[in-house]
């Protein structure tokens, strides 16, 4: 028996040396030491990253304004043309599409908007212009223009075109 008695004292021995640990006082030390929200500091390429894309915010709002202003620019000028093309066109005596124009030298619009063509077709045949779609004003077209054919000639052979469609109603072009 003394072999248990020996066994026993040892055993008492090792748990009573063994120091009592206070679990929830580990754990925050544990959890102090990994899960500790650390303090970022901003490197110089986050600096670098952040002032780039500041630029390009800035370059994209500066040309969406140039974009809108130009846009702008244009439908006025669009609505100035239509107001310089009814002045200058109130002659007495109106051509009719069957005759000749003044002009008699064929004429080649290369790259030219279409608002500019009629333009040019008011003074020829006398006739005045209403814009009412904008866009379709401001293609570019190549058109070779021969100024001895009738106007509604020259309409129907510009509303071959893709998207561009007018009408000749009495003295009045219709870009439509």
């Amino acid at each position: 028996m003394e072999s248990n008695d020996k066994l026993e004292e040892l055993l008492r021995q090792m748990y009573a040396e063994e120091p009592q640990v206070d679990i929830d006082k580990e754990w925050q030390k544990f959890e102090a030491k990994h899960f500790a929200p650390k303090r970022k500091s901003w490197g110089w390429t986050q600096i670098a990253a952040l002032f780039i894309g500041v630029l390009m915010l800035s370059g994209i709002a500066y040309a969406a304004i140039h974009i809108i202003n130009n846009s702008h620019s244009q439908k006025t000028e669009l609505q100035d043309t239509t107001a310089i093309a009814h002045k200058a066109s109130a002659p007495a005596v109106r051509q009719t599409s069957q005759e000749s124009p003044t002009l008699s030298e064929p004429k080649t619009f290369e790259n030219v908007p279409l608002k500019d063509i009629v333009a040019e077709l008011t003074s020829a045949y006398h006739i005045t212009i209403k814009i009412r779609n904008a866009e379709a004003a401001a293609l570019r077209l190549y058109y070779p223009w021969n100024p001895q054919m009738p106007l509604q000639q020259v309409v129907e052979e510009l509303n071959r075109f893709e998207k561009v469609h007018l009408t000749l109603n009495g003295d009045t072009l219709i870009i439509e």
